[in-house]
């Protein structure tokens, strides 16, 4: 994307082992046995109270201001691969970030840039637009290239929303004064469907 990012927009793909709070020496085991080069996902699928245990711990991606500060603090002061640690109202975290990138906002592009986007074939191919506002709306005003997919109507088209949205692609919100388009990053994130809107 044509955007410029900064600190804000970075989010970090995550995993982690929950254990209870009191199971601080075993916390200092796994990461020693990390730090030996065992394998994350099969520590967490052994040890792990997380219901993502099965998935090898992996929580997928974590923007701030989405999950508890002290995770967030933790995994975003960590380097790509490296692991860290955090203590919740849940528990400990031994956390690994997996990988990292950074997204921009139809807010901080220019509107060259965003003229850019929707009219190159190429920026495409990786993005998808959505407009989250209502038809009324759309019919009156539109950008070329937005998909419309009214929040208002999110349970009647949720249930394929694999198939209307593609996992894979950053997907890029629009409505008119941010908060649907908030609103439909927010159910996404929470396991709708994976990628970062």
């Amino acid at each position: 994307m044509a955007a410029r990012a900064s600190s804000a927009d970075r989010v970090v793909h995550v995993a982690h082992i929950l254990l209870p709070l009191d199971q601080e020496p075993k916390a200092k085991e796994l990461e020693e046995k990390l730090a030996g080069g065992a394998a994350f996902e099969e520590l967490a699928r052994e040890h792990s109270t997380c219901g993502s245990a099965k998935k090898g711990g992996e929580l997928g991606w974590l923007s701030r201001g989405t999950f508890f500060p002290q995770f967030e603090a933790a995994a975003f002061a960590a380097p790509v691969g490296g692991i860290t640690r955090a203590t919740t109202g849940r528990g400990l975290h031994v956390i690994k970030v997996l990988a990292e990138k950074f997204q921009a906002t139809i807010q901080q592009m220019n509107p060259e840039e965003l003229y850019e986007m929707i009219h190159n074939p190429a920026l495409l191919e990786d993005v998808q637009l959505v407009d989250v506002r209502e038809d009324f709306e759309f019919s009156t005003s539109r950008i070329p290239g937005f998909k419309l997919m009214p929040l208002s109507r999110f349970s009647e088209w949720s249930g394929d929303i694999t198939a209307r949205l593609d996992p894979s692609k950053e997907t890029v919100v629009l409505c008119h004064h941010g908060v649907r388009s908030m609103q439909m990053a927010q159910r996404r994130r929470r396991g709708l469907a994976h990628g970062v809107l």
